[in-house]
């Protein structure tokens, strides 16, 4: 397996090393001023941020969370827009001030699309994915065992925008890049939707592709759907024994090797155990 370039991997390294830790303050003005740099600093990463989003990770009820991103709304630092297709029926959205605030806090350059409607600023048709996405990047982070010991299951991240940003138009962009404590890579891919056969082969070749440059060394597939979760499993192994069979036409162009395969069925992992949190979270 190869190795990216020294400036990608220094790159990645940049990201990994901004904090996206929450820790609660010594009184009230620290708690506060902590809540809004990591929520700018999430806004302006992700490119959104929500009610659901802030409630759970600050551990606060609905109200409470409204009335912190509305505070930042005054400030100048995020823009409400209200959208049927969040859980919330609305988003909160960067602003300039915003990017040059997290800018500020993480030392790393941001890159901001001004944009006179903050309608334009987003996605509508991938508002829950992305949410969802942003959940379990910072959900990987805030982890403790039933005995109250602190044990993360990455120690940083870089988002779908960040990761674009970073490296080539070959290498297919993923939904994160998070760093285990071992150093090892790992691409995040949010599955929120059934993909057909097709899609899948594509994405399995690409996937084969970064892995065998050095760009991660597994990819974490995560869902609220365990259906879905199941149905991308089924389609994958189905894809891999094609390609790697002798008898295999239709595909020749994509044809496997034993070793090859091997490679892609080792590094899929179907990670299960968001499924409920997900779910409870953003669909109850």
């Amino acid at each position: 397996m190869n190795n990216p370039p020294i400036e990608l991997l220094n790159d990645f390294n940049r990201h990994f090393q901004t904090s996206m830790f929450y820790r609660p303050g010594a009184n009230k003005q620290i708690t506060g001023l902590n809540r809004q740099k990591l929520t700018s600093i999430i806004a302006v990463r992700f490119g959104i941020i929500s009610p659901t989003l802030v409630s759970w990770l600050f551990q606060t009820n609905r109200h409470q969370a409204l009335e912190h991103l509305n505070k930042l709304v005054k400030e100048g630092l995020l823009v409400l827009v209200k959208t049927h297709r969040s859980n919330d029926s609305r988003i909160y959205v960067p602003t300039y001030s915003a990017a040059k605030y997290a800018e500020q806090l993480t030392g790393i350059q941001t890159y901001f699309r001004s944009k006179a409607n903050p309608q334009l600023s987003f996605n509508h048709n991938t508002v829950m994915h992305d949410l969802i996405n942003a959940f379990v990047l910072l959900r990987g982070i805030h982890n403790w065992q039933t005995d109250e010991s602190y044990t993360p299951f990455w120690q940083g991240f870089v988002t779908e925008k960040e990761f674009k940003r970073i490296t080539n138009k070959d290498v297919r962009n993923i939904d994160g890049l998070v760093q285990e404590s071992d150093g090892a890579l790992v691409a995040i891919e949010v599955e929120h939707s059934f993909k057909n056969k097709t899609t899948r082969r594509q994405i399995l070749l690409k996937y084969l592709s970064a892995i065998k440059a050095g760009y991660y060394s597994k990819v974490f597939l995560v869902s609220h759907s365990l259906d879905i979760l199941n149905d991308a499993k089924r389609l994958n192994n189905q894809i891999i024994d094609e390609l790697t069979s002798a008898s295999n036409s239709k595909y020749k162009k994509d044809y496997l090797s034993d070793e090859d395969a091997a490679l892609l069925e080792a590094s899929i992992i179907y990670r299960t155990k968001f499924c409920n949190e997900i779910n409870e979270l953003f669909y109850q």
